[in-house]
C-alpha cells in the first residue's frame, strides 16, 4: 500500500498555539483479514482526501492512520487506530469534518468504497506535553492507562521523562514522545467518558528494529541518565495496576497542517 504524506515529518502530538488546547480523538476499529486491503485502500483514497480538504478549510489539524503490528494474528482480524487532532475543543465540536456532500465528493473526485468494520470506540484526550520530531515516524507505541493519580503521573512525565527522552532522542532511540490527559467536556455524553482511560502516552520510532528492541526492553538501559531517572520515578506506584493496553502500530499514512 502506497503511503500518503502531505509533509515530510509527522507532527502528531505537537501543539498548535496553546499547548493545552490541542484535542486528540483516537478511534479504534477492527476489520476481517479478507477485507483489509479494500479497507486500507478506501481510507487512503477517500478519507485521506476528505481529511486534506478539512485541513484546508480549517476544520482539522491532522489525520493519522495506524495498523497494529501483530506477530501472530490468530483471530483473523486486523486492528486499526486513527488519530484525529484538532487545535481546540471548539474546532472538534463545531464541525463534522468527514461528512461531505455528494457534490463535494464529485469536486474532490473521490468515491466511498466502504467495507464492513467493527467499531470499537473513541477516546478523547487533551494534549499535556510532547516532544517534536526531526526524523520520520514509522512505528508508534500507544499506551492507555488509569493511574491512581493522573495529575502526578503527567507531572512526572513532563518534568522527569520529557527531559530524559529529549536528551536521548535520535535514530537509535525514540524519535518523538507525547502524553495526554482525558478530555472532560460537556459536549460528550458522560456515559461515553465514564470508562475511558485517563491518560495516554505515545512513543514514536523511526524503524521497526528500534521499536522491537524497545518492546523487549533492550534499549532504555543504554540511555544517558537511565539509572538516575529510574531511581527518581514513581511511575510504578502511579501505574501499579499496569497499563490497560500498550500496542505497537505501523503508521500507514497521514495528512496534516503545515506548521
Amino acid at each position: 500500500m502506497k503511503k500518503l504524506y502531505m509533509t515530510s515529518i509527522i507532527t502528531l502530538f505537537i501543539a498548535i498555539g496553546n499547548l493545552h488546547s490541542q484535542v486528540i480523538v483516537v478511534n479504534m476499529v477492527n476489520v476481517s483479514s479478507q477485507n483489509t486491503s479494500a479497507f486500507e485502500a478506501n481510507e487512503m483514497n477517500y478519507y485521506s482526501v476528505i481529511a486534506k480538504n478539512a485541513i484546508a478549510e480549517g476544520n482539522l489539524v491532522g489525520w493519522y492512520f495506524f495498523k497494529m503490528y501483530e506477530s501472530d494474528n490468530a483471530d483473523s482480524v486486523s486492528h486499526y487506530l486513527f488519530v484525529n487532532t484538532f487545535e481546540s475543543e471548539e474546532q472538534l465540536f463545531e464541525n463534522n469534518w468527514f461528512d461531505i456532500s455528494e457534490e463535494k465528493a464529485k469536486e474532490l473526485q473521490i468515491t466511498n468504497n466502504s467495507t464492513e468494520v467493527n467499531y470499537l470506540g473513541s477516546y478523547f484526550f487533551e494534549l499535556h506535553s510532547s516532544l517534536p520530531r526531526t526524523i520520520d515516524v514509522k512505528y508508534s507505541m500507544f499506551n492507555f492507562g488509569y493511574p491512581n493519580d493522573s495529575y502526578a503521573f503527567l507531572k512526572e512525565g513532563k518534568e522527569l521523562w520529557k527531559p530524559f527522552f529529549e536528551k536521548n532522542m535520535g535514530e537509535r532511540s525514540l524519535v518523538g514522545w507525547g502524553q495526554a490527559s482525558k478530555l472532560y467536556s460537556s459536549n460528550i455524553d458522560s456515559t461515553v467518558l465514564a470508562d475511558q482511560p485517563t491518560v495516554m502516552t505515545a512513543d514514536h520510532y523511526s524503524n521497526f528494529r528500534v521499536a522491537e528492541m524497545h518492546l523487549k526492553g533492550e534499549l532504555f538501559g543504554t540511555y544517558d541518565g537511565f539509572e538516575e531517572v529510574i531511581e527518581s520515578s514513581k511511575g510504578n506506584f502511579y501505574m501499579k495496576n499496569g497499563w490497560d493496553s500498550n500496542n505497537l502500530y505501523e503508521l500507514i499514512g497521514f495528512v496534516e497542517a503545515n506548521n
